[in-house]
Order: C-alpha cells, then sequence, then structure tokens
C-alpha cells in the first residue's frame, strides 16, 4: 500500500520525535490538518507500521510515540515508500539533525546554493519548526570561523564570510577527525596507506577546486583523496597508469586546468612524476562533480545503486542503505569506472590481492551483487575495478563496527586494585571496540550491574556460573592469549570484522557427542498443565540427584537460589536457566523441562523453557558450548516455536543440535 504524501509527513514527524510523546492537537498544527484528519492517518499507518518492524504506542493523556523494533525491517519499509527515497541525491534519509544540518552545510558552501526554508523543509520531510532549530545551531557552528547565514525574504539563504574562513570550516567540519568521512578515516588509518597523507592530498583539491569556483561535494573530493592515494601507491610500486584517450576532449576545460594544478602540487609532497594520463583521470572525476542527478541515465543509476545496497545491508546486517556517504562515493565513482569500461582501459589496483586476502567475504560479496547491475552486466569486469568498489564498503563497515561498540563489565575479586589495573589494560587495547562501563567485585554481581552489559571479561573463573552474555577468563596483566579471545568475541559479536575469515565448525557429530555427553531423556520433562516453579525444580534436581553425593539436591537448592539472587537466571520472557552459584555435583549435566501452555517464574508469566544447568566440581568441558546454544534458542522465536510444537525428546534433541557451532 503506497501512503499519501501527508502521511509520509506525519510518519516522518513521530520519526523524528519518537523520543518523545506527541499529541493529535500538536501532529494537526504542525501539519496544519484537523485533529480528527490527523487521527484517521494515524489509523491507517499504524497497520502499516506494525506490519514493517515499528510500532505507534497511544497513551491516554500523553499522545503517541513511534518505536522501530527492528530497524532494517523498517528502513527498508521507509525505502519502499519513498520516504528514504532509494537514497537518491535527495537527503529525505535525514532522520538525525547533525545529518540534515552537514547536507545544508554541504549545499551552501560545497555548492554555493542559495535556499529557500519551505523548499527546504519539504525537501528534508521534516517540520519548519525542526528546520528553524537545526538552522540555529548552524549559525553557532560558523561564528568561530567569522561566517554567518544571511537570510533576505524572496531572495534566500546564503553564507557570508571571507574564502579563507570558508575554506577552514570546511576542512573542519568535512575532512575534520571529529567528522564521520568513513571512507578517509578508513584510509587513513589503515595500514594500506602509511605513508599517505590524506589531510594534505584533501587541503590541496580543497585549494584548487574552490580557486577554479568549481562546485564539489565532499563525496567527490573523498573519491578523489582516494584516487590520488592509490595513484601514488601505483607509481611508487612500479604500476603503469594506461592512455585513457580522452585529453583532446576534455584539454580546453576547466576540470582538466584544476586537475592538472593538483597533479603538479601532490608531485612535490609526495616526490613522485604522474604521466599526463593521470591527470585524464582526475578531470573525469571532476566532471561528475555536481551533487545532483539531473539526467535519466544517472537517476536509473542511483536507483540501482539503492537495490545493491539493500542486499548487502542485508547480508551484513548493517542498516547500509542510511550510508548517504556511501551512497555517493559508490555513485562518483562509478561514473568515471563506466567510461573507462566502455573504452576497454583497464587500471590496475595495488591493493587487490590484500583485500581479496584480508576481505574475501566484503570482495566477493561486492562482485556478487555488482556484477548484477543492469548499468554494469554488460562489461567484463575485473579484480581491480572490484576491490575499488570493496574499499567503499570496507570503508562504510569500519564506521557501522565502531559504532557498535560492546559495553564491557569488568569483574575481578574486590573491584578494586587489580580490577583498575585490568580495566587500564582493555580501555588500552580495545578502547576503539569496547566501553568498560563498570568495575565491580564477585560480589557485586546482580542485575542491576550487568544491564546494558554485552561482554563480561573477569579476572576470576566464572566457567560455572552462566550468563546469555560471552564471559572471558583472563589475567589481570591481559596476556596475548588474552588479547586473542576478546578479539575473538568482538569479531562474533559484529555482523561484519576486519579479519572474516570463515571459523571452522562443528560436525554434526561433533554436535551430537556434545550434546549427548550433558543431555539425555532422562534428564527431560514435559508438562501438559501450568507447573509451579518450586514444582518444576524439585522434579528436575530429583532427575539430577542420580549417581549424586547425599545432600546434593539441598546444597543445589541453595546454590541456585545465592545464584538467583545475584540475577540473570531468566534468559529471555519464555526461557529460564537455573544453575548453582558454585558447583555442586559429580559430573556435568542438564535437565530440560517444556511448558508448552507457560508458567510463572517469579515475575515472568510465560515461562516455557527451563534448562537446569549443574556443572561438575571436577570439570566442565564442553558445558559453554551447550549453554551458548541455549542463548542461540533465545533468539529464535521460531525455533521455540517448532519445539513447543511436538514437546517429545526427539524432536527437542533435533532442533537444539543445530544450535550447536
Amino acid at each position: 500500500m503506497i501512503m499519501k504524501q501527508k502521511e509520509k509527513l506525519l510518519l516522518r514527524y513521530l520519526i523524528d520525535h519518537r523520543k518523545e510523546y506527541v499529541t493529535s492537537q500538536r501532529l494537526a498544527s504542525e501539519l496544519l490538518l484537523s485533529d480528527r484528519t490527523i487521527r484517521n492517518y494515524l489509523q491507517r499507518i499504524k497497520e502499516l507500521v506494525e506490519k514493517n518492524g515499528g510500532k505507534i504506542i497511544a497513551k491516554p493523556g500523553y499522545g503517541y510515540q513511534l518505536h522501530i523494533l527492528q530497524r532494517l525491517t523498517f528502513d527498508l519499509f521507509l525505502s519502499r515508500q519513498e520516504i528514504i527515497p532509494g537514497y537518491a541525491r535527495e537527503p529525505q534519509g535525514f532522520c538525525e539533525s547533525e545529518d540534515r544540518q552537514k547536507y545544508i552545510l554541504n549545499q551552501l558552501l560545497l555548492e554555493d546554493a542559495i535556499l529557500f526554508m519551505d523548499d527546504l523543509a519539504e525537501e528534508l520531510y521534516i517540520s519548519r519548526s525542526s528546520l528553524t532549530k537545526d538552522m540555529q545551531e548552524i549559525k553557532e557552528r560558523l561564528i568561530p570561523y567569522s561566517l554567518k547565514i544571511v537570510s533576505k525574504h524572496g531572495q534566500g539563504i546564503w553564507i557570508e564570510g571571507e574564502e579563507r574562513n570558508r575554506r577552514h570550516f570546511i576542512m573542519d567540519t568535512f575532512f575534520g577527525n571529529h567528522y564521520g568521512n568513513s571512507l578517509k578515516e578508513y584510509l587513513g588509518q589503515s595500514r594500506f596507506f602509511t605513508d599517505i597523507s590524506f589531510e594534505e592530498l584533501v587541503i590541496i583539491i580543497l585549494d584548487e577546486t574552490r580557486e577554479a569556483k568549481l562546485k564539489v561535494s565532499d563525496f567527490i573530493i573523498q573519491n578523489l583523496s582516494l584516487h590520488l592515494a592509490l595513484g601514488i601507491k601505483r607509481l611508487r610500486e612500479g604500476f603503469e597508469i594506461k592512455e585513457l584517450g580522452i585529453e583532446q576532449e576534455v584539454s580546453d576545460r576547466v576540470e582538466y586546468q584544476v586537475a592538472q594544478r593538483i597533479v603538479q602540487r601532490i608531485e612535490v609532497i609526495a616526490d613522485v612524476s604522474f604521466p599526463q594520463e593521470e591527470i585524464a583521470y582526475l578531470t573525469l572525476h571532476l566532471m561528475a562533480k555536481s551533487n545532483h542527478r539531473e539526467n535519466k541515465n544517472d537517476q536509473e543509476l542511483s536507483k540501482e545503486v539503492a537495490i545493491v545496497l539493500k542486499r548487502l545491508s542485508q547480508e551484513f546486517c548493517f542498516s547500509l542503505i542510511e550510508d548517504l556517504q556511501l551512497f555517493n562515493g559508490l555513485l562518483d565513482h562509478l561514473s568515471p569506472m563506466m567510461i573507462r569500461l566502455s573504452r576497454g582501459i583497464r587500471i590496475e589496483n595495488p591493493l587487490t590481492e590484500e583485500i581479496k586476502k584480508e576481505n574475501p567475504k566484503v570482495f566477493e560479496a561486492v562482485k556478487t551483487h555488482f556484477s548484477n547491475m543492469p548499468a554494469l552486466k554488460n562489461y567484463t569486469i575485473n579484480e581491480d575495478e572490484w576491490a575499488y568498489l570493496a574499499l567503499h564498503l570496507m570503508a562504510a563497515l569500519e564506521k557501522e563496527r565502531a559504532t557498535h561498540k560492546l559495553h564491557a563489565l569488568i569483574i575481578c575479586a574486590t573491584g578494586y586494585g587489580s580490577a583498575q589495573l585490568l580495566k587500564n589494560r582493555v580501555i588500552s587495547e580495545f578502547g576503539k571496540n569496547i566501553t568498560v562501563v563498570n568495575v565491580k567485585g564477585y560480589y557485586e554481581i546482580n542485575e542491576t550491574t550487568l544491564k546494558g552489559i554485552d561482554l563480561i571479561i573477569s579476572s576470576i573463573d566464572l566457567s560455572t556460573m552462566f550468563f546469555k552474555i560471552p564471559v572471558l577468563h583472563v589475567s589481570i596483566f591481559l596476556n596475548e592469549d588474552d588479547v586473542h579471545k576478546i578479539r575473538k568475541v568482538i569479531g562474533e559479536s559484529i555482523p561484519y570484522h576486519s579479519s572474516d575469515r570463515p571459523i571452522p565448525a562443528f560436525s554434526l557429530q561433533q554436535k551430537k557427542q556434545i550434546y549427548t555427553e550433558q543431555l539425555s531423556e532422562k534428564f527431560f520433562k514435559t508438562y501438559t498443565y501450568e507447573p509451579k516453579k518450586e514444582e518444576v525444580l524439585h522434579d528436575l534436581l530429583q532427575k539430577l540427584s542420580i549417581n549424586e553425593e547425599e545432600g546434593y539436591i539441598r546444597e543445589m537448592r541453595k546454590q541456585i537460589q545465592q545464584r538467583e539472587s545475584m540475577g540473570q537466571i531468566i534468559f529471555s520472557d519464555t526461557v529460564a536457566v537455573p544453575h548453582p552459584a558454585v558447583p555442586v555435583g559429580i559430573e556435568t549435566k542438564i535437565a530440560v523441562a517444556l511448558i508448552p501452555s507457560g508458567m510463572q517464574w517469579n515475575q515472568y508469566q510465560g515461562i516455557h523453557f527451563v534448562f537446569l544447568v549443574s556443572p561438575s566440581y571436577i570439570e566442565n568441558e564442553g558445558i559453554t558450548v551447550v549453554t551458548k546454544a541455549i542463548v542461540r534458542l533465545v533468539d529464535q522465536l521460531n525455533v521455540q516455536q517448532e519445539i513447543l510444537a511436538e514437546p517429545i525428546f526427539e524432536n527437542f534433541s533435533s532442533k537444539f543440535i543445530k544450535l550447536i557451532e
């Protein structure tokens, strides 16, 4: 179902204000509609939103609030409705104020555009009041650079100030360390380019294009920097730059003159000598300088790139369709690339083998998805070209990775002294990937300290306590083995990571062996009614007490109660995993209860799975493999439903074994 324009504006307003409740009267005032019309529209879009990863909450006396439950699904829905229209060059995809401000500044400074408030509000899908707030913040950002926004009725909005100050602001805002320019940051920090200064390249490009009054976007400058850095690397490593055959066509253009001056300055700082062909390549990039695609071919290319990014988003579990830097960087790279392909010109890439070795998944994904683009289907494309495109995707994924830091809890005996030493080592080694939220002693572990934590790093062995998050036992000095263990968890916790070589998996036979060592039919029970918590614990402990010492059940109850007081026994609304604070049993074993109709466990009303884990006080080889499978079950509601549909041991076993990795 296609949404009406006013419905799109209404949904966009709810997106922009999703951290608060918004009354129907306020919505009516913002969109210049009646209160009744707003309620009718809300009723219509509520069903659509709930089918596509979101939910609109109505709270009497407060109003309406949008909750995004499945971000990728919701983003794809917005794209289909053209609320984020294919991520073409228009900025409707900007949900956050910072993104909108960057777009406006790009238009005013790099494009030298004159803007009008009403047009801009409609283009950005935001209310006039939201835009006014954005403009006020932009004015404040400009003040330290002696720049100001001028607004005149009927004439629009523009920026005034000296050119030197404009360049200073552009450099700091679009290419400074605080700006999220993923390609520049990734390449600048990458070992691929240890001897090339991207800042110097950007300054030279910015100087020469501004002097010639060429309007180039930050994406074009980013691509030019990449092109020049690779050009320098190619020349230093003895690669040839092949003739493009367009010099006669472009030598009288201003872009050609600018390219000449850029090359002359870079030859001095990089101590290399560029052939004439390099100027022609740069000219091609500069000729693709417009930040808007006007002709039909370019609009079609935009749609094709958007489709590719949707597919890559699904493959890498990141919302890449939101990344306008990636989208624009790819689009600006593809235009010159297609000219090369149409003329049969091969360009060599000195990084191809390294990219294939270090990032095979990204490289293959680029080949697979871009080769299916209609615009590229008729060309024979070599691996060097795919590697260029892969660099853009690698940078975007690395940026996503950096914004998805793991929240870690440090556990030591007391929480002091040695704990602080371990914390400092973790921050020093993994500051880019891990945020240390807290440092606690063993007896301070509880539900509150574990809230929002993704990873526990402990100097105490916690292998007999079970959590729904990874737990790593390390030395307080964080030795080399510890660093390797943490890196592995970081890699497994993030869909994409720099070294994405496949990790060997267990064979089916190995999975069955691990499973049968700890679970068996004699430890399994299904309830056809709703049992009480105490009844389930009693039944499962009776099963586990076989071949155990006298007093096993009594001590297990005591230790389970102790562990429950520390939190994290309830893994989800449907799964409970009671276990002792310290091991009691001789053998490692796990009892399982299935309750298809659900049961109450403390304040939780719908528990369907109870895994009573009894670790051994002698050794517990393989137990973490099974408990990780329990965590996977928590996230796979479809598997839970399949098990409960036929709650017998054979069906449970066949489904659960598949979760062992």
